[in-house]
């Protein structure tokens, strides 16, 4: 790869992360009619594809971040997509790992227990949705099998089957504080992750802690009063309307 590789590699992304954040915005338009209107089975196979516009969403937004101009040299990139052939979970920690080489100026802890701390992010927020995506993608819609395809695997079934926009919501929303974290590192070593490192973590923990509470049942009930308020404030303005032209007409 040379340098004017990464940057076409770095504004290609650029578009695909827009154009994934526009297709999330339409299929959530999507679910949420469809559970407005009691149509749930549209709902949950929108949910599916949600899912693997959310783990498209997360793989551009790697390849845009590792593409920084001015980021991980040439060499570091190419460490980084030698791991991802593998396991983008690998890709992501060779990443943190060597981003944070770069940084100076903390105490001696720090680069240790940064890492420590992305990592677990990375574990939870990473690898779980890639392993969905994976089994979504492959045709494993209702029943997941091994890696193998030679057995059922009921854990990762479940999990299938279960998936809801509120866990994607969450998986997204904690991925992008992880992605803002990593994009410091890599932009700014120094400056900007010094200053904005502790702000990131704090705001991705609060976030969480307030989309724990959220379950698709309570979604569902929300978006069908919102419609429900909506029918009648709608009646009632016709009602007014019909009120007025008789009026007129008297």
């Amino acid at each position: 790869m040379l340098e004017q590789d990464r940057l076409d590699v770095f504004a290609a992304q650029t578009e695909n992360v827009r154009a994934l954040e526009q297709a999330w915005k339409h299929i959530n338009k999507t679910i949420n009619a469809a559970y407005s209107s009691g149509d749930n089975s549209t709902a949950e196979i929108h949910t599916k594809l949600l899912a693997q516009v959310y783990c498209a969403f997360a793989e551009a937004v790697f390849s845009k971040v590792i593409h920084t101009p001015d980021g991980l040299s040439l060499d570091e990139i190419s460490q980084v997509k030698s791991r991802g052939k593998k396991n983008i979970v690998n890709a992501w920690k060779k990443c943190v790992e060597l981003s944070l080489q770069k940084v100076q100026g903390k105490s001696s802890g720090h680069v240790a227990n940064t890492r420590q701390k992305i990592e677990s992010l990375i574990d939870h927020y990473i690898y779980d949705p890639s392993l969905l995506r994976n089994k979504i993608a492959h045709g494993q819609w209702k029943v997941a099998l091994n890696s193998n395809n030679t057995k059922v695997n009921s854990a990762l079934t479940t999990k299938v089957q279960e998936i809801s926009v509120v866990d994607l919501y969450r998986h997204k929303e904690a991925f992008q504080s992880l992605f803002r974290i990593v994009e410091d590192i890599i932009e700014s070593p120094n400056k900007t992750h010094h200053r904005d490192y502790w702000s990131h973590i704090t705001e991705f923990e609060e976030s969480q802690s307030k989309m724990a509470s959220w379950t698709i049942e309570k979604k569902i009930a929300s978006l069908r009063a919102k419609k429900e308020r909506f029918k009648h404030a709608k009646g009632i303005t016709s009602q007014s309307s019909q009120t007025q032209q008789s009026c007129a007409a008297v």
